[in-house]
């Protein structure tokens, strides 16, 4: 008996230790689509809105075609090069594209949560908003 117990004390701590030394490991599944995407982020102004405006006719389609899993690769790339954009465009503009920056930011976690709850509905009333925003982004950029 005293063994067993011993081994079941052994086996806490060692979950323990585990927990401790790699957080991740527990983590809630949404928490790792915070992270920042891999998109390359082009040197200029132009080359950004052009990787933008691909990621989101893909985050169109994956909407449409309702892989909801999927969308937070697309929002999350757009989110990333969104907020590389102000430091490439003229100085009178940054400060209105930063606040469209922070605008798509929040739509693309708005867009991660209805994608993971698999809400078609949500997901695309989302994807309508930024789709307002990128049409701003791209006057504010220009």
């Amino acid at each position: 008996m005293k063994r067993i117990k011993l081994l079941a004390i052994g086996a806490s701590a060692a979950l323990a230790i585990t927990a401790i030394n790699s957080p991740s490991l527990f983590a809630h599944e949404g928490e790792e689509h915070t992270a920042k995407s891999e998109t390359k982020v082009p040197d200029t102004a132009a080359g950004i809105l052009q990787e933008i405006h691909k990621h989101h006719g893909e985050l169109a389609e994956t909407v449409k075609s309702k892989k909801l899993a999927e969308v937070h690769h697309h929002a999350f790339a757009i989110r990333d090069l969104a907020n590389a954009l102000p430091a490439k465009v003229a100085a009178d503009k940054k400060a209105r594209v930063e606040g469209s920056a922070k605008n798509i930011a929040k739509l693309a976690e708005d867009l991660d949560k209805t994608g993971d709850a698999n809400d078609q509905a949500g997901t695309e009333a989302n994807l309508k908003k930024l789709d307002g925003v990128l049409m701003a982004l791209d006057s504010q950029a220009k």
